[in-house]
């Protein structure tokens, strides 16, 4: 694990990098952004569509996932809710950073501070937050010189770790986590992805349950099958195994072979011979 120097450093080598050689695709992202309001995308209708929706489940990080993924892809960023990238400049380390440090999304979200984050200051309902979400197309990701374009849906996860201590109730930190994930997927539909791009949405720090978010998400998805065509939950270890019980590709079991009988073999105390049986004159010799 690179140390928090370490990451700073590579943060003002990526910045520069998307500065210079992504100028004009960070520019295009940027104008055609869309801001969904508090309340706005949990409202959004979600058209009927054939077929049903595939899911899978990987410990990859985001970015690795999106090079994966087919078809127009959209990748949730759990953002900073009041500042762009959260820290990224500063070595912090988490899902936002690992996007930023892979594409030209911190330009991007930088570019839209005074449209989103600043806005947001004064609406953080003790680290509830709200639904109010950034919509970021066309981010350029790049690894190992191949470029590989996805939206960006930009929307903060409910910490309810804080919302506890700020005396905020499980009722009102549940509600807070349903409404996000209804808005998230809503925006997802919405916007036409083929594949969608999702962490372990309000688990880890931010102190849900792990089987919380898979049910909400599970609910979701048996309501509206093939609204999202395939959505992938790229998810650390500690949430792997319950994310994987519900979203993970499952095998089809392998067929039973049938074993053939065994004959029992002969042994002294079981073979019963009589001479008298033998054809006539047919003889034993010693």
């Amino acid at each position: 694990m690179p140390t928090r120097d370490e990451r700073r450093e590579a943060a003002a080598k990526n910045l520069a990098l998307m500065r210079g050689a992504f100028a004009s695709e960070t520019k295009a992202t940027v104008e055609a952004a869309k801001i969904y309001e508090n309340g706005e995308g949990r409202e959004l209708p979600v058209a009927e569509a054939e077929g049903e929706t595939t899911t899978s489940v990987t410990t990859d990080f985001a970015p690795k996932a999106v090079f994966g993924a087919q078809g127009k892809v959209a990748v949730v960023d759990p953002c900073s809710f009041t500042r762009p990238g959260g820290a990224y400049e500063d070595g912090s380390f988490g899902p936002e950073q690992i996007l930023c440090a892979e594409s030209n999304l911190y330009p991007a979200l930088c570019a839209c501070k005074e449209l989103y984050h600043s806005k947001n200051r004064g609406y953080s309902s003790g680290m509830l937050f709200t639904d109010r979400a950034l919509y970021l197309p066309d981010v350029a990701f790049v690894r190992d010189g191949t470029i590989r374009r996805a939206d960006v849906l930009a929307i903060p996860e409910p910490i309810r770790t804080r919302a506890l201590e700020n005396h905020r109730s499980e009722r009102e930190c549940e509600h807070a986590l349903a409404s996000r994930i209804e808005s998230l997927l809503r925006i997802a539909a919405e916007s036409g992805c083929e594949t969608l791009v999702v962490g372990a949405f309000g688990c880890g720090p931010q102190g849900f349950d792990a089987e919380m978010s898979v049910g909400l998400f599970k609910a979701w998805i048996e309501a509206h099958p093939g609204a999202i065509a395939h959505i992938t939950f790229a998810v650390p270890r500690a949430s792997f195994d319950a994310f994987d019980a519900a979203f993970g590709e499952k095998k089809a079991p392998e067929p039973e072979v049938a074993q053939a009988p065994v004959a029992d073999e002969d042994t002294e105390d079981d073979f019963d011979f009589d001479p008298a049986d033998l054809p006539e004159g047919v003889t034993l010799r010693a």
